[in-house]
């Protein structure tokens, strides 16, 4: 008989460690199995030597000549492949399956190469005896901090899988939510770019084709169609040095808002905005409440909640008032009573908050607060949706009749007197 000294993961994806006796390592791993443990490590305590089961690359996987690097900047993408990765394992280890043996498992069946290589980079640090917590916070390229925390108060209280669920169903919205507006926009500024094209093609190639017609009939064009013709050479003129200067003062905007006071001075305008700013509010809004929702469900207490959330707003004039919130919470302030102080939030919705801190039921409450910001978010997109498309058809419609009417009137015009 020899001893062995183990290294896994139990059924509530705890990491757990030991040693048993047994004649041999197959011996050994099987009696480890029947304690409900999945073997990360296995290790002869005599020759201390070590058998790991992961075949994973030390410092990173290729994939198509690139190297997946925990280092890389959180983007869109990257949230993305993080997200389609969290749901798969979701729909594993909500079955059932223990959470490293989903991701090992994932690691082998995945047909996205993006999704499996990520799925190889957290088996790799789980086959090292770390929690899948601290595996996702070194790829800060797929996950958000808020996102790791979260799953390691999931860890701590063995309840992972409604955890991820509502770590998934959060970062859906928000997804949903940004494609709303991406899309909402397309169609306005497609019909615009038409329409302009439509102009530029009457300006530059038909009008000036129409104008020799007419002298050669002895005709001219008229008023409106002169005051075209001349518009557009005065843009043409003077164009580049507007665009230059429109340039250059973007440059300095961006430069000033570099700086700290700049940069809440500049987000504050934004969410003065008409019509824009309550949407930016509204988006800040929602994505706060329900990440504050999803971490007091986790069981993570509100003073690290609350510095989690600061560090996801990006209105920094935002961020800064939650920031002076979060102090007084610290303090010995409530929540609704910090909020309400630097109007954070609606009176009706500190409202909903106060009653559920007072009930013990805040949690509830926040995801209350989180579904109305939702909806409103969602009719205001819909009605910026609608008043832009409007518009943007008004305009469109406006510069084609402009110039069909400016030619046909002059065409008219000729037609009569050569008639006479």
């Amino acid at each position: 008989m020899s001893d062995f000294n183990y290294t896994g993961i139990d059924a509530r994806g705890k990491t757990k460690s030991g040693q048993v006796s047994a004649k041999d390592k197959r011996s050994a791993r099987t009696h480890i199995q029947k304690l409900g443990i999945s073997v990360l490590t296995l290790t002869s305590a005599s020759t201390n030597g070590q058998e790991n089961i992961s075949k994973s690359p030390k410092k990173g996987l290729s994939l198509k000549g690139k190297i997946l690097t925990p280092t890389s900047k959180f983007g869109s993408k990257g949230e993305k492949i993080g997200l389609e990765f969290l749901k798969r394992l979701l729909e594993l280890h909500g079955s059932g399956m223990p959470v490293a043996d989903a991701v090992r498992l994932l690691n082998q069946r995945l047909s996205d190469p993006q999704q499996r290589a990520l799925a190889g980079l957290l088996w790799r640090e789980l086959s090292e005896g770390r929690t899948l917590s601290r595996a996702m916070r070194e790829q800060k390229a797929y996950f958000s901090e808020s996102s790791t925390f979260v799953i390691e108060a999931g860890e701590a209280t063995g309840n992972l899988a409604p955890i991820l669920k509502k770590i998934v169903s959060h970062l859906e919205e928000k997804r949903e939510i940004k494609s709303k507006v991406i899309g909402g926009m397309t169609y306005p500024i497609f019909v615009c770019l038409v329409a302009l094209g439509v102009v530029l093609f009457f300006l530059f190639f038909l009008l000036p084709q129409i104008e020799e017609m007419l002298a050669s009939l002895g005709g001219e064009l008229n008023f409106m169609a002169r005051m075209l013709i001349d518009g557009s050479n005065f843009v043409l003129l003077v164009g580049p040095f507007i665009v230059g200067i429109m340039l250059l003062g973007l440059g300095i905007i961006v430069q000033w808002s570099k700086s700290e006071n700049g940069g809440q001075k500049l987000d504050r305008g934004m969410l003065n905005i008409p019509l824009f700013g309550k949407i930016l509010s509204l988006s800040e809004l929602f994505q706060l409440s329900s990440l504050l929702a999803t971490l007091m469900w986790s069981g993570i207490g509100l003073t690290e909640n609350l510095r989690l959330c600061e560090k996801t707003i990006k209105n920094r004039f935002l961020r800064n008032s939650f920031r002076s919130a979060r102090v007084m919470v610290n303090e010995g302030k409530s929540l609704p009573e910090a909020l309400r102080k630097f109007n954070l939030m609606p009176l009706m919705q500190l409202d909903v908050i106060e009653v559920g801190e007072r009930t013990g039921n805040l949690g509830n409450s926040m995801d209350d607060v989180s579904k109305t910001f939702r909806n409103q978010l969602t009719k205001r997109i819909k009605s910026m949706t609608t008043l832009v498309s409007g518009l943007a058809l008004g305009f469109a419609f406006s510069l084609v009749a402009l110039v069909a009417i400016s030619i046909v009137t002059s065409i008219f015009q000729v037609s009569k007197s050569i008639s006479l």
